[in-house]
């Protein structure tokens, strides 16, 4: 019996040259490629109309700066930057599944005195019960 067939050649959407690919592979993609440099040489084409320009990419980043209105974790090299500060009070990497907590619910308070480490997430939200109503945020 052997495979199925498609019905005709496709062609590289920027190239032109022919190819094969199994009907599983043509579900869903409306313009093949014969590589991954076609595919990207097309994406950042002039003539591409869903090329993001420098200027729709600044239109994007402007207008979601500084959208958080201070609720988000700062960051230092990647990293939360309450993580690394805690990682250097207890001089020595967190464990995996170990949480920090800022004690005052600031998140952007990343002072050793305002952190707690606990060693799971179950002693942290335990602490919260404990702790009532106030300073809910986890």
């Amino acid at each position: 019996m052997g495979r199925p067939r498609a019905a005709g050649p496709e062609f590289c959407t920027k190239c032109g040259k022919e190819m094969y690919r199994p009907p599983s592979a043509r579900a869903g993609v409306s313009r093949p490629f014969c590589c991954r440099a076609c595919q990207m040489a097309y994406l950042n084409a002039e003539n591409n109309p869903k090329r993001m320009t420098p200027e729709v990419r600044q239109k994007l980043r402007e207008s979601r700066l500084n959208t958080g209105n201070g609720k988000t974790y700062t960051k230092f090299f990647g990293r939360h930057t309450h993580r690394v500060v805690a990682e250097l009070m207890l001089g020595r990497p967190l464990r995996p599944g170990e949480v920090v907590h800022h004690i005052d619910g600031d998140k952007r308070n990343n002072d050793p005195k305002n952190l707690m480490v606990f060693e799971n997430q179950t002693a942290h939200a335990k602490w919260h019960t404990q702790q009532g109503g106030d300073n809910n945020e986890i």
